[in-house]
């Protein structure tokens, strides 16, 4: 892994879900702007203007990153790639501070580095930090000193690549998957910076459970069935933390979402934390465990899990928040051929992300499967395989969600194909592509504004998330396709939440 610069190669470098006709001309452009992107902030919105204080931070995230690799892996041309970026570097931040040598030296210091944890300002030096300690210890060991090892730093940061809607593990995934020290050292930094406490709350809970030897272990999707069940669950989120806004001001003459209250900690940890982790706790993962069979349950449920979230009769869709979780998935088969971890650090990281799983489908209202539905949808192009959806995917104009998704779903069928057949395995071999299909399908041809999605839709549990959804025009929808909505999924049952106090 060469420090300092971007430099992809189609053939040293392709990822490990990609295109058959990578070309030197794409890798070129794509190491060029990802290059230039460290001139941005890693965020695209600043804390001030998302929440009163640290505690309702809730910034959005500079996606250059994941949008180019994306395309490069896909098999854009060069000229696709640029387009991509120019439409989306108009809204990027300037960082707040660039990296000083006074503050490099600091970082050196253990507890002088603690210091800077959590401080979104800090992420260039963050970046520069890493990126000198890869050059002098190798990627290897800065990943067991900062983020697997046993120590107290990595103790700290570990949990903060979940942060942000699981962004870090993304970031860092991509480091090692196209073996580039600069984006490795960004990932690293994202999740140093980060600093919303209720997800490490939650993380902590979990595994505190899962390693009681009274929590009985069962499958990933087992855990999901309980959570389903609980009423308390299923109505701990509401569709009102979308409907956040301030009145025109003088500051903010066109007004301003605004998060006073988030689905995730108001929400989930603030009222579910308990039970949710209980359910969760279920998916353990052990060392001496079948690695490979664990990494692909944890792809196929994260799938599934978001596939499975529609609402007929509406036209399918797919959550921002749940595809979060399918996309960071894609990238755990990155960490389990990492030769430098240990199978006790990838199967911690297997278990963690598998709870975060739950964490995210219940803050969107806890949609019950309705895959069915998905399975149903009639496809716009229906010859179109697997290259053909990576050129749609490659034209899509938004910010890189979907193109991340099309990967996931892609690298989702490769590892799952061993393992047809077994129950616990929800998605099976050929509704993968059906999936895709239906994600490009569902694709808007309105390009993305600023961070507005006109295809993605939030809170998918929700009636009110699919108010602009059209109904589906199949001539005939079958009763058997519509699913079943099972005992506590019910939506007459949710309410707004009560308010909670999150100063503690």
């Amino acid at each position: 892994m060469a420090p300092r610069r971007v430099l992809l190669d189609p053939v040293e470098t392709p990822g490990i879900c990609h295109a058959p006709n990578l070309t030197n001309e794409s890798a070129d452009m794509a190491s060029r702007i990802l290059q230039a992107n460290r001139a941005n902030h890693i965020f695209t919105t600043w804390e001030k203007e998302m929440g009163s204080n640290r505690l309702s931070k809730a910034s959005l995230h500079n996606h250059i990153v994941y949008h180019t690799l994306s395309l490069y892996a896909l098999g854009a041309s060069p000229e696709m790639i640029l387009h991509q970026t120019k439409r989306n570097t108009t809204y990027q931040l300037v960082p707040p501070k660039f990296p000083d040598e006074a503050t490099l030296r600091a970082m050196t210091e253990p507890e002088k580095l603690k210091t800077f944890i959590g401080k979104e300002e800090h992420f260039l030096d963050f970046c520069e930090f890493f990126e000198q300690e890869i050059e002098r210890y190798g990627y290897e060991d800065v990943l067991q000193k900062y983020l697997v090892g046993d120590n107290e730093i990595a103790r700290d940061i570990f949990p903060r690549i979940y942060h942000g809607y699981v962004h870090g593990i993304m970031h860092i995934g991509l480091g090692l998957e196209f073996k580039q020290a600069p984006i490795l050292a960004e990932g690293l930094a994202e999740a140093a910076v980060h600093h919303d406490w209720w997800y490490t709350a939650y993380i902590d809970a979990c595994a505190a459970k899962a390693h009681d030897p009274n929590t009985k272990k069962t499958s990933l999707i087992e855990c999901f069935e309980k959570a389903l069940l609980d009423e308390k669950i299923t109505t701990c989120s509401s569709y009102d933390y979308m409907k956040q806004y301030e009145a025109p001001s003088e500051e903010f003459p066109d007004g301003r979402w605004f998060v006073r209250r988030e689905p995730y900690r108001d929400g989930v940890v603030g009222l579910v934390k308990d039970e949710l982790s209980t359910c969760a706790a279920g998916w353990q993962v052990r060392p001496e465990d079948d690695l490979e069979l664990a990494t692909a349950e944890l792809i196929n449920i994260s799938i599934y899990i978001a596939a499975a979230a529609q609402r007929p009769p509406h036209e399918p869709r797919y959550d921002f928040f749940l595809i979060h979780g399918s996309n960071a998935c894609l990238w755990h088969s990155v960490y389990l051929a990492e030769a430098s971890m240990s199978r006790s650090q990838k199967a911690k990281l297997i278990e963690t992300t598998g709870h975060m799983l739950l964490f995210l489908w219940a803050g969107v209202g806890s949609p019950p499967p309705q895959i069915d539905w998905l399975l149903t949808h009639p496809r716009k192009q229906p010859n179109c395989g697997w290259e053909g959806i990576y050129e749609r995917a490659n034209k899509h104009e938004d910010d890189g969600h979907m193109i991340k998704l099309i990967r996931a779903l892609k690298n989702g069928e490769d590892v799952c194909k061993p393992y047809e057949g077994r129950e616990e395995f929800k998605m099976k071999q050929d509704w993968f592509l059906q999936a895709a299909h239906a994600a490009m399908d569902s694709s808007s041809e309105q390009p993305m504004r600023y961070v507005q999605h006109f295809d993605i839709i939030r809170l998918v549990g929700f009636q009110e998330a699919w108010e602009k959804v059209p109904i589906d025009a199949r001539e005939e929808v079958p009763v058997e396709a519509r699913g079943k909505v099972p005992m506590g999924a019910q939506d007459t049952a949710r309410t707004r939440p009560m308010e909670v106090d999150v100063t503690g």
